[in-house]
């Protein structure tokens, strides 16, 4: 799986940011929403997941990696005010889109790529699940 440090070429979207820049983006607006998982969870979901995760962003303040997910995804509804995960979208959020380059706080764990963006909604909901099954979902 790529990671942050094989990325410092021009960014594959218009909306990411060139180099270690970021950019306040409302959720929503570009066509995806978020999926968040604090660290002691979204890693082994993350590892789970393997080559079938699409584009995360890693959090450091506060500590959570946060997956792009196509917007009002069937399979995470039912996770609208759960205690663990977040979602976000079309309700007035806002994420920072990290560049390319890791510079900040904030930075893609797995780049964004033409091809590979959003992750299955459904086979991210399975892999919390098999991984917490202690986790109400």
């Amino acid at each position: 799986m790529p990671t942050w440090t094989e990325y410092t070429s021009p960014p594959p979207f218009d909306w990411v940011p060139p180099g270690g820049g970021v950019r306040w983006t409302r959720i929503g607006e570009l066509d995806w929403h978020t999926l968040s998982l604090p660290y002691y969870l979204g890693n082994p979901v993350l590892a789970a997941l393997g080559d079938e995760s699409g584009a995360v962003i890693e959090e450091d303040v506060p500590e959570r990696l946060v997956w792009l997910i196509e917007p009002k995804a069937a399979a995470v509804r039912h996770l609208y005010g759960h205690e663990v995960v977040s979602l976000a979208g079309d309700d007035g959020s806002y994420v920072f889109v990290p560049g390319m380059a890791r510079a900040r706080m904030v930075w893609w764990r797995v780049p964004p790529e033409p091809g590979r963006l959003l992750t299955d909604a459904g086979r991210l909901v399975e892999a919390i699940a098999v991984l917490r099954p202690g986790v109400r979902l």
